[in-house]
């Protein structure tokens, strides 16, 4: 990528809440109580993917199975809470103020998740970090989700800006694999789901290990 950075997409889970670590822990205990027994490796590589998708690669079952739909039901209801009762405190030290940092250097901001929009627009709000950004995009927004462009481009587009003037940042490599399917630059984060070797192989143009250099990543200078 070429020219001055405009707009930076941000993935949700792992990268700006620190939520991957609660997410493998209610599905497990969810899948358990429907018979299920998944590994925790097995749980922790499906966070950060579409949460029907998730459960159905983990129980077997189709996406639509009652028992997939009530399973989904169940985590929604106790992920909620979870997120009411953390608020801000849900997002890594120091996300607010990277945020803040990347708006005064006049930057578009905007969300790219797997999540379904109005889960994630939940989530940004509970935080306290919803007028920090200028977009929002859920797996429900684009005809594709993940690891495709579709997203990518739509907030892009949205924003009124080149993908080539694009940052992604996330955790997960289908958040690279977007990034880079979208003619974008990405910056990799390790403390999420991935770690730094696999984030490289998979393309990430640099690799930080927390939220404090994520904007000199993204800016090219302190």
């Amino acid at each position: 990528m070429t020219g001055p950075v405009r707009a930076v997409l941000f993935d949700l889970d792992g990268t700006l809440a620190d939520t991957p670590g609660v997410i493998a822990r209610l599905t497990v205990e969810v899948l358990a109580g429907h018979g299920f027994a998944p590994g925790e490796d097995e749980v922790r590589a499906t966070v950060g993917r579409p949460l029907d998708r998730s459960l159905a690669r983990l129980t077997g079952l189709p996406a639509e199975d009652p028992v997939v739909r009530d399973a989904r039901a169940e985590y929604g209801r106790r992920f909620g809470e979870h997120v009411r009762a953390a608020g801000p405190d849900l997002l890594y030290p120091g996300v607010a103020a990277l945020l803040d940092r990347l708006r005064d250097e006049g930057l578009a901001l905007a969300v790219a998740t797997s999540k379904v929009y109005a889960a994630a627009a939940a989530i940004v709000r509970l935080t306290g970090v919803d007028d920090r950004f200028d977009a929002l995009a859920g797996d429900d927004t684009a005809a594709r989700g993940k690891p495709h462009p579709d997203m990518a481009l739509h907030l892009a587009s949205v924003l009124s800006v080149d993908p080539a003037s694009c940052v992604v940042v996330g955790d997960g490599l289908p958040d690279v694999e977007m990034g880079r399917a979208a003619g974008m630059r990405v910056v990799g984060v390790s403390y999420g789901v991935t770690g730094a070797a696999e984030l490289t192989r998979a393309g990430a143009h640099t690799v930080v290990h927390s939220p404090a250099e994520i904007a000199a990543a993204v800016l090219g200078r302190p």
